[in-house]
């Protein structure tokens, strides 16, 4: 059973959140490992720095990075159990990662106050925290983490008793409008995820209805109109194809080797039918019918459906003389008309129908290749729908047939 969309624009925004305290992990476990090596190897430190704040000076990072393992842990165990976590989660994340390295600062500027710590590049940190809140698509959270930023370093300088410069007022601001700016570019990334879901959504509901027997461009087509198929009246030509003496066949024949030959023979016919924007409305164990012109409308459907038979029997053909096959024989029925269109069943269960006497006079044609030992029949309405002259000249006229259950004679054509 697919997901529905919104259960899957959740996963979407789980995986993103995910990806955000992974890369959040990736960064301060660099930052300690830099501190690392510059402790032991490099030793660059400012040498006027005070001795006794190592404790200080580690406690940020490690802190952020223990905080950030637990959350990326806690997001995986969600993810795996495709469960979103309470709505306040995150607001609550963002309230823990903006107040840990504001309370660094202010341990710093209390013990301090000869260092002017608010003017240090350490501000910066708040900066990390609300480029990455875009991965979590959503405007709100990511203007909640640049006014909570911009805030907490207002109650930064007042509760220090600092100087409020001109300078302090465009760092506020720049925090500020970067939340602003951070959650206008999620709202477009979640936007575009969410365009992309939809269309996802629409493909899979067209390939659930027709399967793997349509073409690309059919399936293009039909996205354009929203994947919706609604009933009404369409000029189609019908084709039903038949494998001759196909219960013989299988006489003697264990079920692998029988399906076997069915994969083979219906792979020669999907891959040319698709050619010729064809689709397979069913498959009949020993032949199938199909469908020109529904649901996307074709120019002329009676001369796709001659020309995919054609190309049909001459690709068999060759098959054949390649020993692709054991020897087969088909007959093919052709007719073209108007008939209804449309999905028919339930929301749990919708089948696309072709219905109208073109369906049923196509498989009638079919069944007298038997009679005329041909392989490929058409009506007189196919002729009038092609090319008349050259088709007629091409053909070989059968006359007018008595139909089995049909109300009048049918004159009927033979092209192979």
């Amino acid at each position: 059973m697919k997901m529905p969309i919104n259960k899957r624009l959740n996963e979407v925004l789980l995986q993103h959140e995910q990806r955000r305290a992974l890369i959040l992990v990736i960064i301060f476990a660099i930052g300690i490992c830099y501190r690392l090596l510059d402790l032991f190897v490099l030793k660059i430190t400012d040498p006027d720095a005070p001795k006794n704040t190592f404790g200080i000076a580690w406690l940020f990072p490690v802190t952020i990075l223990l905080f950030e393992v637990v959350s990326l842990l806690v997001i995986t165990k969600h993810l795996k159990r495709k469960k979103q976590p309470p709505r306040g989660a995150r607001y609550f994340n963002t309230i823990i990662e903006v107040c840990l390295p504001s309370c660094v600062i202010f341990i710093i500027a209390r013990q301090y106050p000869q260092y002017n710590v608010l003017s240090s590049p350490v501000v910066f940190i708040y900066f990390i925290f609300i480029i990455l809140s875009t991965l979590r698509l959503n405007f709100w959270l990511s203007f909640f983490c640049g006014l909570f930023a911009a805030t907490s370093y207002l109650i930064l300088r007042v509760v220090l008793n600092a100087h409020f410069y001109s300078t302090d007022a465009v760092k506020v601001a720049i925090l500020l409008i970067s939340g602003i700016a951070a959650g206008l570019v999620a709202r477009q990334i979640r936007s575009a995820i969410n365009s992309l879901l939809k269309e996802a959504e629409k493909r899979s509901m067209v390939e659930d209805l027709f399967g793997q027997q349509i073409s690309a461009e059919i399936v293009e087509k039909m996205l354009e109109n929203d994947g919706k198929i609604e009933s009404k009246r369409m000029q189609v030509a019908i084709m039903f194809i038949d494998i001759r003496n196909f219960t013989q066949f299988v006489v003697g024949k264990s079920p692998e080797e029988v399906v076997q030959y069915q994969d083979a023979f219906f792979r020669i016919v999907i891959d040319t039918i698709t050619l010729y924007n064809g689709i397979i409305n069913q498959f009949l164990g020993d032949g199938c019918m199909v469908t020109f012109g529904a649901p996307v409308q074709l120019e002329n459907p009676a001369k796709a459906a001659v020309d995919a038979a054609v190309r049909l029997l001459q690709e068999l053909n060759i098959v054949l003389e390649n020993g692709g096959l054991p020897a087969t024989r088909i007959g093919i029925g052709i007719h073209t008309g108007e008939v209804v269109t449309g999905n028919i069943g339930t929301s749990q269960r919708r089948q696309y129908s072709i219905t109208g006497s073109v369906v049923i006079l196509a498989a009638r044609i079919e069944q007298l290749n038997k009679q005329f030992g041909s392989q490929l029949l058409v009506s007189e309405e196919v002729i009038q729908a092609m090319d008349e002259q050259v088709a007629a000249a091409a053909a070989t006229n059968f006359g007018c047939v008595a139909l089995k259950g049909w109300h009048k004679p049918v004159t009927v054509y033979g092209l192979a």
